[in-house]
């Protein structure tokens, strides 16, 4: 991003729509703009601690009133961001939520290559147009309490870096190794399968008992859409089929809960394995 568009703390407080900077955080809800400058916006004082921890955020946004409260917070006086205090009426205006902490992070979107997370990790998510913004921040946040560190998204997911889903991460979006594909997943589900994973596709019938299915090696879990499930070419692909039981007349779990179970299966069996 151009340097003209950084502006130090000086103790002025931002009031316009029109300041640059303040037009640069607003274009960042903006799927392309995040594209373009590889940025995204994060609010909440726990994910921008998170940011701030993991060395990802560029810049720090307060309200008056949270800067004026938090003026001696660690997140103020650790963090080498430029900083940056907003009226309170501004940040609302720019803020995605009715009710703002009063801070927020623009950080930078970390690149990952395929190649090297599946080397160096061993457990993994592969998500086919999983759509719904709270599904994935569930998912994501999940996948860090469970110690799933790369998760491979397809073109057809929702951006992880929308506004709605890095805020339901709660920060555990730095935790993660994240993939957001733009070729054909098959081909990713395929490079995983030659790098020694197997592929276990989360299926609502038909599959074996999730808590009769042995976890073992390098363990990609698949999930699909929330209507649709998986398409017939990752079922193809994937290793096993994995079914959670459910009782009659109950037709599907909620995607990001179906996630969760199969993670925490996983890492049940892994406890059990070492007597951990």
């Amino acid at each position: 991003m151009r340097d003209s568009l950084w502006y130090k703390m000086d103790g002025t407080v931002l009031t316009s729509k029109n300041n640059e900077t303040v037009k640069y955080i607003s274009s960042l809800s903006d799927k392309h703009a995040r594209e373009e400058h590889s940025c995204f916006v994060l609010e909440g004082l726990r994910a921008v601690s998170e940011a701030v921890y993991a060395g990802q955020a560029e810049m720090l946004v307060f309200s008056q009133t949270f800067y004026t409260s938090h003026r001696n917070s660690s997140i103020l006086r650790d963090s080498r961001a430029k900083k940056y205090v907003l009226s309170d009426s501004l940040f609302g205006s720019i803020s995605g939520t009715k009710t703002p902490q009063g801070a927020a992070a623009v950080c930078r979107i970390k690149k990952h290559d395929l190649h090297c997370v599946l080397s160096e990790e061993s457990r993994i998510l592969l998500l086919e147009d999983l759509q719904d913004p709270g599904n994935m921040g569930t998912v994501i946040r999940t996948a860090a309490a469970a110690g799933f560190k790369g998760i491979i998204c397809s073109d057809g997911c929702v951006d992880v870096y929308n506004p709605k889903v890095s805020r339901s991460t709660a920060g555990c979006i730095f935790r993660e190794k994240i993939i957001q594909c733009r070729r054909d997943v098959i081909n990713a589900a395929d490079e995983i399968k030659h790098s020694g994973y197997k592929i276990y596709a989360a299926h609502p019938r038909g599959g074996t008992d999730l808590f009769k299915t042995h976890f073992d090696g390098k363990i990609c879990i698949a999930l699909g859409n929330e209507a649709r499930g998986l398409s017939e070419r990752m079922l193809r692909a994937c290793d096993g089929l994995v079914t959670i039981h459910m009782e009659q007349g109950v037709e599907s779990l909620n995607a990001s809960v179906a996630a969760a179970l199969m993670m925490y299966e996983t890492v049940r069996q892994k406890n059990d394995l070492t007597g951990g």
